[in-house]
């Protein structure tokens, strides 16, 4: 066999990406002292009602929230959380292997290398233990090849990437565990070599910041191919980073990309975001909209909040009305257009005031997000949301 000068490497999110498992997140009524359960989804369907007028209004994160997705330093490899819900996920008989399963599989079968990265806290050594499993089960047909396992909210890790400052968020970390595969992967298979490296993601926030730290890799390296794998809602989408002077993204003669586009006039300030409408009675308000007006029903996840898919990137979301806690249906209020800050809310908020932009209250915080209230000339009002760092990167938890 000759020997092999050129590979590609994969990178994984683990969550809704290359597994589906049932890790729980815990909610914290302080009123009533109790604790509610709940899936991932679940999470992020309502993160940013925590604390806010209506059902959610009492609930908020505590220091337990995400203890499932981290270790007990007092148990083995095979009996910490991870390990029980990979186990439980296989033996439910459910389906457990997300989009990204296939890639794991060439991988392991091919002798590729591997990264994990994932916004989870358990110790490497658990994941790892994860992985033997399968193999063990014979769902995976050989223990794949282990450039990293990057489970970045574990100290450790955090530390080995040179990690000092315990306020760097969870997606900034992972964008340096990206980065450190790529080197680890160079470094022992040659920089000389036109490898390829792909990054797989479910979540589109991270999908962002996968193609910033690749981005940054083809600077560097602008003999390798940089790749990013969409997984979301198995849009399945493969991008390919270019530098900017390649002929695919040039700009000859100081025209924009899109030859009859103006330049923008000024940055965005956000990226994304869902329209909300509060309903009086959920079940009659999703046939509307699923039978009458044709739109798909991407989930309910509790009886209070249920999200439709508008086409093209837009998410209806249908928030069941409960007044006086929330406005009533059917006024001004009910619908709500929120967009989602592309930077921290408050440097959002003074550019946008330079810009004339008025905003007639004050910033609102609550434990999952803060929310500023903005009006247009006619005095229509849209939110501007900043979903906070550290849920932010949680509601992936992967």
């Amino acid at each position: 066999m000759g020997i092999v000068r050129s590979q590609s490497f994969y990178f994984f999110d683990i969550d809704d990406n290359l597994l589906f498992l049932p890790t729980k997140i815990y909610l914290w009524n302080a009123e009533a002292k109790t604790e509610k359960a709940v899936t991932s989804g679940e999470f992020a369907a309502v993160q940013t009602s925590l604390g806010r007028p209506g059902p959610w209004g009492a609930w908020a994160i505590y220091d337990r929230t995400f203890r499932d997705f981290r270790d007990d330093p007092d148990l083995p490899a095979h009996e910490q959380s991870f390990f029980k819900d990979l186990a439980s996920a296989v033996e439910s008989g459910g389906s457990w292997r997300g989009p990204a399963w296939p890639l794991l599989e060439h991988a392991a079968r091919n002798g590729r290398g591997i990264a994990l990265v994932t916004a989870r806290g358990h110790a490497p050594a658990t994941i790892e233990a994860g992985l033997q499993e399968l193999v063990s089960r014979g769902l995976l047909e050989a223990f794949p090849t282990i450039l990293g396992i990057y489970t970045v909210s574990n100290p450790d890790v955090r530390e080995a990437l040179g990690v000092s400052d315990a306020a760097m968020t969870v997606p900034s970390v992972k964008k340096l565990a990206i980065k450190n595969a790529v080197e680890r992967a160079l470094k022992k298979h040659g920089p000389e070599h036109p490898h390829r490296f792909g990054m797989s993601d479910d979540d589109p926030n991270n999908v962002v910041l996968a193609i910033s730290a690749m981005r940054d890799c083809k600077a560097l390296y602008p003999d390798k191919r940089f790749f990013v794998i969409n997984t979301n809602h198995a849009e399945y989408v493969k991008l390919e980073i270019f530098a900017m002077d390649h002929p695919v993204t040039a700009q000859q003669k100081n025209q924009p990309l899109l030859a009859d586009a103006p330049p923008a006039a000024t940055s965005a300030v956000s990226h994304g975001g869902n329209s909300s409408i509060y309903v009086t009675d959920m079940e009659r308000a999703i046939r509307f909209y699923t039978e009458q007006l044709g739109l798909p029903l991407k989930g309910q996840p509790t009886e209070e909040w249920a999200e439709l898919d508008a086409g093209r990137g837009m998410v209806l979301g249908l928030h069941r009305a409960r007044p006086p806690a929330t406005v009533t249906a059917g006024t001004r209020g009910a619908i709500n257009i929120e967009l989602a800050a592309s930077r921290p809310l408050d440097e959002a908020v003074a550019e946008l005031t330079n810009r004339g932009v008025k905003f007639p209250a004050p910033v609102e915080n609550y434990p999952a997000v803060r929310i500023a209230t903005l009006v247009d000339p006619d005095e229509n009002v849209i939110l501007l949301a900043q979903v906070l760092d550290g849920n932010a990167a949680v509601t992936c938890a992967s």
